[in-house]
């Protein structure tokens, strides 16, 4: 393996807004990595018959989402700290396509598996009938797995802050509810993923 299995992990935090909330995961993988190739930064390939960029996306956002705390982990051939962070950011912000934009890059803290919920800000334009759907002692919605689909009851596990128009919900490898799944378009105008959590209720960083 030699110099190819030397390198160091980074965690880039980006937003996803305006027409980029319409780009599936698939095609925001391949945007990603044309703006690394772009960037020339130094980041490790995967070895094998097939070598790409490793690039592991902490949970990835359903389509039609904005999000502005999204982090996608790389690997450098190169000593990396805090010194030369912002210089990655400005490289990979140089060539990103419009609506994503990298906020910070850091050191990872955090493992993807210690995901437990994410918050969302809900636009409506009729917050009265948001507001009584979403008080509802049950909200039953078709939940789908690789096997099978079963109904289950999601207002347990919602919390919602009508003051603050935030709803938050599971997420992560173990139970992830999509919120579009939750409520109907029809009740919002946009949602926007504005933080993830950790099962002990510290900020994903």
């Amino acid at each position: 393996m030699g110099e190819q299995a030397k390198f160091a992990p980074i965690r880039v935090f980006f937003e996803k807004r305006g027409n980029a909330k319409y780009i599936s995961h698939l095609d925001l993988y391949r945007a990603m990595s044309r703006a690394v190739t772009r960037s020339k930064l130094p980041v490790w390939f995967t070895e094998g018959f097939n070598p790409h960029i490793y690039m592991t996306f902490a949970l990835p956002l359903a389509l039609g989402i904005e999000g502005k705390c999204e982090s996608v982990d790389l690997r450098v051939l190169e000593r990396t700290d805090k010194s030369n962070f912002s210089e990655i950011a400005d490289s990979l912000n140089s060539v990103m396509p419009p609506d994503l934009r990298i906020i910070r890059v850091a050191t990872p803290n955090r493992k993807a598996n210690e995901i437990a919920k994410a918050r969302y800000l809900i636009e409506t334009d009729n917050k009265i009938k948001l507001d009584g759907f979403l008080s509802q002692p049950k909200i039953e919605i078709m939940k789908k797995t690789k096997r099978n689909s079963t109904t289950i009851d999601v207002s347990p596990h919602l919390e919602w802050e009508s003051e603050k128009s935030v709803l938050t919900l599971p997420a992560g490898c173990e139970f992830n509810i999509n919120p579009w799944n939750v409520f109907a378009p029809v009740y919002a105008t946009n949602v926007e993923r504005i933080a993830i959590l950790c099962k002990n209720g510290e900020i994903f960083s």
